[in-house]
């Protein structure tokens, strides 16, 4: 039954995730290409809104840490949103969580799923099916 997993995603899927880790933007993005997802990955939300902005319908998820330099993942999201409003978005954070959801910027970014690091890549993966799922 697990390999059924890998044949849930279709090779039409696009996806960036923005990390200012480079370690875990290159660990996401090869996770996700190994599972058959067509992945890119940004260290800059700055450089991936630019690119969100050349292939605005072409992407399915966009995944954004929260924090980072330039850009944090919440505001990235909300100029996202007014690209494509479509996108899912998962905002991942190593921080507390808990006060997030009450943020107006948080409900204006419209995030699709609230990922707490460390997170195990068979948990993200079923998130990535079920988000992937709803969008075809």
């Amino acid at each position: 039954m697990m390999s059924s997993n890998h044949k849930s995603f279709a090779s039409n899927h696009s996806i960036i995730v923005i990390d200012d880790e480079i370690e875990l933007a290159m660990l996401f993005k090869a996770f996700l290409s190994k599972e058959g997802l067509n992945v890119k990955s940004f260290t800059d939300p700055l450089l991936a809104l630019d690119y969100v902005k050349e292939t605005p319908d072409s992407l399915s998820l966009i995944i954004t840490d929260l924090r980072m330099p330039g850009m944090n993942g919440i505001d990235l999201a909300k100029k996202i949103r007014g690209l494509n409003k479509n996108i899912k978005i998962f905002l991942m954070t190593a921080f507390d969580i808990s006060d997030l959801k009450n943020n107006p910027d948080y409900k204006a970014a419209r995030i699709d799923n609230l990922i707490q690091k460390p997170i195990h890549f068979s948990d993200l993966r079923n998130m990535i099916i079920s988000a992937l799922k709803t969008s075809v």
